[in-house]
Protein backbone atom coordinates (compact mmCIF):
# COMPACT_ATOMS: atom_id res chain seq x y z
CA UNK A 1 0.00 0.00 0.00
CA UNK A 2 2.78 2.37 0.81
CA UNK A 3 4.40 1.66 -2.57
CA UNK A 4 1.10 2.25 -4.35
CA UNK A 5 0.59 5.46 -2.42
CA UNK A 6 4.04 6.75 -3.23
CA UNK A 7 3.54 5.85 -6.93
CA UNK A 8 0.17 7.56 -6.96
CA UNK A 9 1.55 10.67 -5.33
CA UNK A 10 4.39 10.86 -7.85
CA UNK A 11 1.99 10.26 -10.71
CA UNK A 12 -0.41 12.93 -9.45
CA UNK A 13 2.45 15.35 -8.91
CA UNK A 14 3.69 14.71 -12.46
CA UNK A 15 0.26 15.40 -13.91
CA UNK A 16 -0.06 18.51 -11.79
CA UNK A 17 3.34 19.78 -12.87
CA UNK A 18 2.57 19.07 -16.51
CA UNK A 19 -0.75 20.89 -16.17
CA UNK A 20 0.95 23.83 -14.50
CA UNK A 21 3.59 23.96 -17.23
CA UNK A 22 0.89 23.81 -19.89
CA UNK A 23 -1.07 26.61 -18.24
CA UNK A 24 2.13 28.65 -17.88
CA UNK A 25 2.94 28.02 -21.54
CA UNK A 26 -0.52 29.13 -22.62
CA UNK A 27 -0.31 32.22 -20.42
CA UNK A 28 3.07 33.21 -21.80
CA UNK A 29 2.16 32.68 -25.46
CA UNK A 30 -1.52 33.56 -25.29
CA UNK A 31 -1.23 36.46 -27.74
CA UNK A 32 0.73 34.33 -30.20
CA UNK A 33 -1.69 31.39 -30.12
CA UNK A 34 -5.10 33.00 -29.99
CA UNK A 35 -5.44 35.56 -32.77
CA UNK A 36 -8.51 37.82 -32.99
CA UNK A 37 -9.29 39.38 -36.38
CA UNK A 38 -11.73 42.28 -36.43
CA UNK A 39 -14.25 43.22 -39.12
CA UNK A 40 -12.72 44.67 -42.27
CA UNK A 41 -9.48 42.75 -41.67
CA UNK A 42 -7.82 39.65 -43.05
CA UNK A 43 -5.03 37.52 -41.59
CA UNK A 44 -2.06 35.98 -43.37
CA UNK A 45 -0.12 33.26 -41.52
CA UNK A 46 3.60 32.90 -41.82
CA UNK A 47 4.82 29.44 -40.90
CA UNK A 48 8.33 28.96 -39.58
CA UNK A 49 8.41 25.69 -41.52
CA UNK A 50 6.54 26.47 -44.76
CA UNK A 51 6.85 30.27 -44.98
CA UNK A 52 3.90 32.40 -46.11
CA UNK A 53 0.80 30.25 -46.53
CA UNK A 54 -0.49 31.61 -49.83
CA UNK A 55 -3.39 29.15 -49.83
CA UNK A 56 -4.73 30.23 -46.44
CA UNK A 57 -6.70 33.39 -45.64
CA UNK A 58 -8.05 34.05 -42.18
CA UNK A 59 -11.24 36.04 -41.95
CA UNK A 60 -13.00 37.76 -39.05
CA UNK A 61 -13.13 35.93 -35.73
CA UNK A 62 -10.84 34.01 -33.34
CA UNK A 63 -8.11 31.73 -34.74
CA UNK A 64 -5.52 29.40 -33.21
CA UNK A 65 -2.00 29.05 -34.60
CA UNK A 66 1.26 27.58 -33.39
CA UNK A 67 3.16 29.98 -31.16
CA UNK A 68 6.22 29.80 -33.39
CA UNK A 69 4.18 30.99 -36.39
CA UNK A 70 3.11 34.58 -36.99
CA UNK A 71 -0.17 36.15 -38.07
CA UNK A 72 -0.05 39.40 -40.07
CA UNK A 73 -3.25 41.46 -40.10
CA UNK A 74 -4.25 43.44 -43.23
CA UNK A 75 -7.17 45.82 -43.64
CA UNK A 76 -9.51 45.10 -46.53
CA UNK A 77 -11.20 48.51 -46.25
CA UNK A 78 -10.55 51.58 -48.40
CA UNK A 79 -7.65 53.53 -46.92
CA UNK A 80 -7.29 57.32 -47.13
CA UNK A 81 -4.04 59.27 -47.08
CA UNK A 82 -3.35 63.02 -47.22
CA UNK A 83 -0.12 64.52 -48.48
CA UNK A 84 1.53 67.86 -49.25
CA UNK A 85 4.29 68.32 -51.80
CA UNK A 86 6.45 70.96 -53.42
CA UNK A 87 6.66 70.45 -57.18
CA UNK A 88 8.68 72.18 -59.88
CA UNK A 89 6.59 73.20 -62.87
CA UNK A 90 7.66 73.03 -66.51
CA UNK A 91 9.08 76.56 -66.14
CA UNK A 92 11.07 75.70 -63.02
CA UNK A 93 8.71 77.44 -60.58
CA UNK A 94 8.11 75.80 -57.19
CA UNK A 95 4.45 75.32 -56.23
CA UNK A 96 2.70 73.68 -53.27
CA UNK A 97 0.03 71.05 -53.75
CA UNK A 98 -2.27 69.41 -51.21
CA UNK A 99 -4.03 66.20 -52.22
CA UNK A 100 -5.88 63.18 -50.87
CA UNK A 101 -5.90 59.67 -52.33
CA UNK A 102 -7.87 56.53 -51.52
CA UNK A 103 -6.82 52.96 -52.27
CA UNK A 104 -7.45 49.37 -51.27
CA UNK A 105 -5.81 46.00 -51.67
CA UNK A 106 -7.63 43.30 -53.64
CA UNK A 107 -8.68 40.88 -50.85
CA UNK A 108 -7.91 37.66 -52.74
CA UNK A 109 -4.41 38.93 -53.50
CA UNK A 110 -3.37 39.93 -49.98
CA UNK A 111 -1.13 36.84 -49.51
CA UNK A 112 0.79 37.83 -52.66
CA UNK A 113 0.97 41.46 -51.49
CA UNK A 114 2.36 40.28 -48.16
CA UNK A 115 5.04 38.20 -49.83
CA UNK A 116 6.05 40.82 -52.40
CA UNK A 117 5.54 44.15 -50.58
CA UNK A 118 5.03 43.45 -46.90
CA UNK A 119 2.57 44.61 -44.28
CA UNK A 120 3.71 48.28 -44.63
CA UNK A 121 3.04 48.34 -48.36
CA UNK A 122 1.07 51.60 -48.14
CA UNK A 123 4.14 53.51 -46.86
CA UNK A 124 6.83 51.65 -48.78
CA UNK A 125 5.08 51.31 -52.14
CA UNK A 126 1.77 53.19 -52.55
CA UNK A 127 2.85 56.58 -51.15
CA UNK A 128 6.07 56.82 -53.25
CA UNK A 129 4.14 55.86 -56.39
CA UNK A 130 1.48 58.53 -55.75
CA UNK A 131 4.12 61.18 -55.08
CA UNK A 132 6.04 60.24 -58.21
CA UNK A 133 2.90 60.37 -60.38
CA UNK A 134 1.89 63.75 -58.91
CA UNK A 135 5.33 65.19 -59.58
CA UNK A 136 5.55 63.80 -63.11
CA UNK A 137 2.11 64.91 -64.31
CA UNK A 138 1.64 68.22 -62.48
CA UNK A 139 5.24 69.17 -63.24
CA UNK A 140 4.47 69.13 -66.98
CA UNK A 141 2.07 72.08 -66.62
CA UNK A 142 3.07 75.72 -66.62
CA UNK A 143 1.77 77.96 -63.79
CA UNK A 144 -0.68 79.60 -66.21
CA UNK A 145 -2.03 76.20 -67.30
CA UNK A 146 -2.46 75.13 -63.67
CA UNK A 147 -4.39 78.34 -63.07
CA UNK A 148 -6.72 77.75 -66.01
CA UNK A 149 -7.04 73.97 -66.35
CA UNK A 150 -9.78 72.31 -64.31
CA UNK A 151 -8.48 70.21 -61.42
CA UNK A 152 -10.77 67.40 -62.63
CA UNK A 153 -8.58 66.98 -65.71
CA UNK A 154 -5.40 66.69 -63.63
CA UNK A 155 -7.05 64.37 -61.10
CA UNK A 156 -8.37 62.03 -63.78
CA UNK A 157 -4.97 61.87 -65.49
CA UNK A 158 -3.13 61.02 -62.27
CA UNK A 159 -5.75 58.45 -61.24
CA UNK A 160 -5.57 56.74 -64.63
CA UNK A 161 -1.76 56.62 -64.48
CA UNK A 162 -1.70 55.27 -60.91
CA UNK A 163 -4.25 52.56 -61.61
CA UNK A 164 -2.07 51.28 -64.45
CA UNK A 165 0.96 51.22 -62.13
CA UNK A 166 -0.62 49.78 -58.97
CA UNK A 167 -2.96 47.19 -60.44
CA UNK A 168 0.12 45.16 -61.36
CA UNK A 169 0.70 44.82 -57.60
CA UNK A 170 -2.99 44.01 -56.88
CA UNK A 171 -3.72 47.47 -55.47
CA UNK A 172 -6.54 49.70 -56.73
CA UNK A 173 -6.63 53.51 -56.56
CA UNK A 174 -10.20 54.39 -55.60
CA UNK A 175 -9.77 58.14 -56.11
CA UNK A 176 -7.29 61.01 -56.24
CA UNK A 177 -8.43 64.48 -55.18
CA UNK A 178 -6.53 67.76 -55.32
CA UNK A 179 -7.43 69.97 -52.35
CA UNK A 180 -5.33 73.00 -53.21
CA UNK A 181 -2.66 74.21 -55.63
CA UNK A 182 -0.77 77.24 -54.31
CA UNK A 183 1.18 79.46 -56.70
CA UNK A 184 3.47 82.26 -55.50
CA UNK A 185 1.40 85.43 -54.98
CA UNK A 186 3.36 87.46 -57.54
CA UNK A 187 2.71 84.78 -60.17
CA UNK A 188 -1.01 84.57 -59.34
CA UNK A 189 -1.38 88.35 -59.61
CA UNK A 190 0.46 88.41 -62.93
CA UNK A 191 -1.76 85.66 -64.36
CA UNK A 192 -4.92 87.40 -63.14
CA UNK A 193 -3.88 90.68 -64.79
CA UNK A 194 -3.13 88.87 -68.01
CA UNK A 195 -6.51 87.14 -67.97
CA UNK A 196 -8.30 90.47 -67.35
CA UNK A 197 -6.42 92.00 -70.29
CA UNK A 198 -7.42 89.04 -72.48
CA UNK A 199 -11.08 89.42 -71.53
CA UNK A 200 -10.98 93.14 -72.36
CA UNK A 201 -9.37 92.31 -75.67
CA UNK A 202 -12.08 89.75 -76.43
CA UNK A 203 -14.76 92.32 -75.55
CA UNK A 204 -13.15 94.93 -77.82
CA UNK A 205 -12.92 92.43 -80.68
CA UNK A 206 -16.57 91.58 -80.17
CA UNK A 207 -17.59 95.23 -80.36
CA UNK A 208 -15.57 95.66 -83.55
CA UNK A 209 -17.29 92.63 -85.02
CA UNK A 210 -20.73 94.03 -84.15
CA UNK A 211 -19.86 97.44 -85.62
CA UNK A 212 -18.55 95.81 -88.79
CA UNK A 213 -21.75 93.82 -89.21
CA UNK A 214 -23.83 96.95 -88.59
CA UNK A 215 -21.79 98.84 -91.20
CA UNK A 216 -22.41 96.08 -93.72
CA UNK A 217 -26.12 96.08 -92.90
CA UNK A 218 -26.41 99.83 -93.42
CA UNK A 219 -24.42 99.60 -96.65
CA UNK A 220 -26.75 96.91 -97.98
CA UNK A 221 -29.79 98.96 -96.92
CA UNK A 222 -28.44 102.10 -98.66
CA UNK A 223 -27.74 100.09 -101.79
CA UNK A 224 -31.31 98.76 -101.74
CA UNK A 225 -32.74 102.29 -101.38
CA UNK A 226 -30.63 103.58 -104.25
CA UNK A 227 -31.73 100.71 -106.48
CA UNK A 228 -35.38 101.27 -105.54
CA UNK A 229 -35.23 104.98 -106.42
CA UNK A 230 -33.50 104.25 -109.74
CA UNK A 231 -36.08 101.67 -110.75
CA UNK A 232 -39.28 103.36 -109.42
CA UNK A 233 -38.25 106.97 -110.12
CA UNK A 234 -39.83 107.79 -106.75
CA UNK A 235 -37.77 109.23 -103.84
CA UNK A 236 -37.77 106.88 -100.89
CA UNK A 237 -39.06 109.56 -98.50
CA UNK A 238 -42.07 110.19 -100.72
CA UNK A 239 -42.74 106.45 -100.92
CA UNK A 240 -42.64 106.16 -97.14
CA UNK A 241 -45.00 109.13 -96.90
CA UNK A 242 -47.46 107.42 -99.19
CA UNK A 243 -47.32 104.27 -97.08
CA UNK A 244 -48.05 106.24 -93.92
CA UNK A 245 -50.91 108.14 -95.64
CA UNK A 246 -52.39 104.83 -96.78
CA UNK A 247 -52.33 103.43 -93.26
CA UNK A 248 -53.97 106.54 -91.83
CA UNK A 249 -56.64 106.45 -94.53
CA UNK A 250 -57.67 102.95 -93.39
CA UNK A 251 -58.44 104.09 -89.84
CA UNK A 252 -62.01 104.87 -88.64
CA UNK A 253 -61.13 108.33 -87.34
CA UNK A 254 -62.20 111.35 -89.39
CA UNK A 255 -59.38 113.05 -91.16
CA UNK A 256 -58.53 115.72 -93.74
CA UNK A 257 -55.91 114.87 -96.33
CA UNK A 258 -54.24 117.83 -98.00
CA UNK A 259 -52.20 116.86 -101.04
CA UNK A 260 -49.04 118.71 -101.94
CA UNK A 261 -48.88 121.32 -104.64
CA UNK A 262 -46.21 119.50 -106.61
CA UNK A 263 -44.83 116.00 -106.98
CA UNK A 264 -42.07 116.60 -104.44
CA UNK A 265 -44.47 117.48 -101.61
CA UNK A 266 -45.77 114.77 -99.30
CA UNK A 267 -49.48 114.39 -98.45
CA UNK A 268 -50.58 116.10 -95.21
CA UNK A 269 -53.17 114.53 -92.92
CA UNK A 270 -55.22 116.46 -90.35
CA UNK A 271 -57.22 114.28 -88.00
CA UNK A 272 -60.37 115.65 -86.37
CA UNK A 273 -62.17 113.90 -83.62
CA UNK A 274 -65.95 113.63 -83.87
Amino acid sequence: KQRIGRFWDKHTMGITMSLLLFVLFIALFWSRIFISIDSGEQGIRWSRIDGTRLDEQYGEGLHLIWPWDRMYIYTTRIQTRSDTMQILTAEGLSINIEFVYRFYAIPDSIPVIHKQLGVNYSETYVTPEVQSASMSIIGNYTPEELYKVSSLVIQSTIKYYLNKQLIARNIVIDDYLIKKISLPSIVSESIEKKMVAEQLSYEFDYRLLVEEKERKRKSIEAEGIRTFEEVSKIPILKWKGLEVTSEFAKSDNSKIIIMGTNEKDLPLLLNTEK
